[in-house]
């Protein structure tokens, strides 16, 4: 409970503090992209911790998670996404190889659910 705690803090923090530190230039902080490692680590163990009696129920949750990295794409903040998305996913693989053969799975047929919606 107390690292939960310590990690939500950092995160915090570090969103804090990336707010006075962007260039003028427009560029990510490195607290933005550590932010969303941070973040991105703690959705993923948070996934992994939950019991799931339903594998639709965790597709489901598990692209809800992923769709996280969507809000940074949408702020433009691409460096972030993209950390955001990897820690999340090397979380994953990491701790339950099992589970990440799910999110590659939930993922494909996401892409393949978004190119017929593009068309």
């Amino acid at each position: 409970m107390m690292r939960g705690l310590v990690i939500v803090f950092m995160a915090l923090l570090a969103a804090g503090l990336a707010g006075c530190s962007h260039t003028d230039k427009g560029e990510e902080a490195a607290a933005d992209i550590e932010a969303a490692q941070i973040c991105g680590r703690e959705a993923a163990r948070k996934f992994l911790n939950r019991h799931w009696n339903d594998t639709a129920d965790m597709h489901e949750q598990m692209l809800k998670a992923l769709d996280a990295r969507d809000d940074y794409t949408r702020q433009g903040h691409h460096e972030s996404a993209a950390a955001y998305d990897s820690a999340y996913v090397s979380t994953l693989r990491t701790v339950n190889p099992e589970m990440a053969g799910h999110l590659n799975r939930a993922m494909a047929n996401r892409e393949r659910t978004d190119s017929v919606t593009k068309k």
